[in-house]
């Protein structure tokens, strides 16, 4: 038995086209939408990143530049650069750096003393990091001092005292009369003092020429009264005459040199800061591709006074050495490394862990 002759008619016709319509439109939504959900939302791009685009066929094929494996990130697209202006000076002259000397300061017999300032008994015995440790046991007050080129020390105490913090000003007090005893310079140190807390927080910073160092003395102070922690130093700042010191001019110039980051321009603290500067517009084209356009800020320096800038060394000391506080044209300064190539050595960089180094210096 033959099936039936379909017999279709103009408006059946009609209706099985547009189904057939709608269902090929399906079809190319979800294969579009299959397409496109393999794709990052955006693409990681220099410069500031905008709403991405609906891609296009082309847009959806990999190149070279895919997102799942492209290095690029977003940033700020532009440098910065300094120029010395023609007047700049570039005389050659000798000045006086500084470093820290301990002299006959002797660690086990420093932390005998600083032991009595603070109220622990016993005798120095040798502790971990080269160091001397007077403690009456877990948990009790305990003195450390290091044998390093700082001869850093700390005391600590470990209670948790309730209460009021204390007066500022009293609490200033308290630590003049304990670090005096110590060779703290109290009546030329610059002071501050601020809470946590419950606890007031005192700091002496070793000044040299009226400009604060990084060298400082700390001292904790619990309600009651009673000091809790305290860590300083008790090498001194010697003066070590006769650095030779390029030119202004020279020394920028090797300060911009490849590898010479160190030796600045470092923005110094307090300067002024600049206005807010913009990349100008607008964005031009070469054969229909767009243009990468990049922001070069060019500080022209036009002033330069001798000065001195510190500088932490792999052993844990301070070395304060012969630099230049140069003025932009932008009126902000900057510190340049003023000493002649000679007094400079760059080594390369080694892990951590097979260099055997000193504890965070006291700052």
């Amino acid at each position: 038995m033959g099936l039936p002759e379909l017999r279709m008619t103009s408006a059946t016709r009609t209706v099985f086209g547009l189904l057939g319509g709608v269902l090929i439109l399906i079809a190319l939504a979800v294969l579009m939408t299959t397409l496109r959900s393999a794709q990052p939302d955006s693409l990681p791009v220099g410069g500031t990143a905008w709403p991405t685009p609906t891609p296009t066929a082309s847009a959806l094929v990999p190149t070279a530049l895919d997102p799942a494996v492209s290095a690029i990130q977003s940033g700020d697209v532009r440098s910065q650069t300094f120029v010395a202006a023609s007047s700049l000076p570039n005389t050659k002259s000798t000045a006086v750096g500084y470093r820290v000397n301990a002299g006959d300061v002797e660690p086990a017999a420093f932390a005998t003393v600083v032991a009595q300032t603070f109220g622990v008994a016993g005798a120095p015995m040798k502790g971990d990091n080269d160091s001397f440790v007077i403690s009456n046991g877990a948990g009790k007050p305990e003195v450390v001092v290091f044998s390093d080129p700082l001869v850093r020390w700390q005391f600590s105490d470990q209670r948790l005292i309730a209460g009021k913090a204390v007066d500022e000003d009293k609490a200033q007090a308290i630590a003049k009369t304990l670090l005096a005893p110590l060779g703290v310079p109290v009546e030329s140190a610059e002071w501050e003092v601020t809470k946590d807390q419950n606890r007031v927080v005192v700091r002496a910073w070793l000044v040299l020429k009226g400009l604060r160092t990084e060298l400082g003395w700390t001292v904790v102070i619990a309600p009651d009264g009673e000091v809790v922690w305290a860590d300083g130093f008790a090498a001194a700042l010697v003066p070590v005459p006769g650095y030779p010191v390029l030119g202004a001019t020279d020394a920028l110039k090797r300060s911009l040199k490849p590898g010479w980051e160190f030796a600045g321009p470092t923005l110094w603290t307090g300067s002024g800061s600049a206005a807010p500067l913009v990349v100008p517009g607008p964005v031009p084209t070469v054969q229909g591709r767009p243009v990468l356009v990049a922001g070069v800020h060019r500080l022209v320096v036009g002033k330069a006074e001798l000065g001195l800038a510190q500088f932490w060394q792999p052993d844990g000391s301070l070395l304060i050495l012969p630099s230049y506080i140069v003025t932009t044209d932008d009126d902000q300064q900057w510190t340049v490394l003023g000493v002649g190539n000679a007094y400079v050595s760059t080594r390369d960089l080694v892990p951590a862990a097979d260099q055997a180094g000193p504890a965070t210096a006291a700052r």
